[in-house]
């Protein structure tokens, strides 16, 4: 199989265990169900993020009055 039939294969697990977790939550009997390993995972460093500046435009008070009036 190529990457793209990969993804989508994927793509189609993901969403199908995705709705059988939904279905089972509904459901609520978790009898059958056994938790086989719990698994932490590394989040990676957050990266500190530029400043952002905004360019304020100011808007003169009679150009507001003139367009809101009816």
């Amino acid at each position: 199989m190529n990457k793209e039939a990969q993804e989508l294969e994927l793509r189609n697990i993901m969403q199908g265990l995705e709705e059988f977790a939904t279905f089972m939550s509904f459901r609520g009997n978790s009898a059958g169900l056994r938790i086989l390993r719990v698994e932490s995972v590394e989040q990676p460093e957050r990266v500190k993020s530029k400043k952002r500046t905004a360019h304020v435009i100011n808007i003169p008070q009679q150009a507001l009055n003139r367009s809101t009036s009816f």
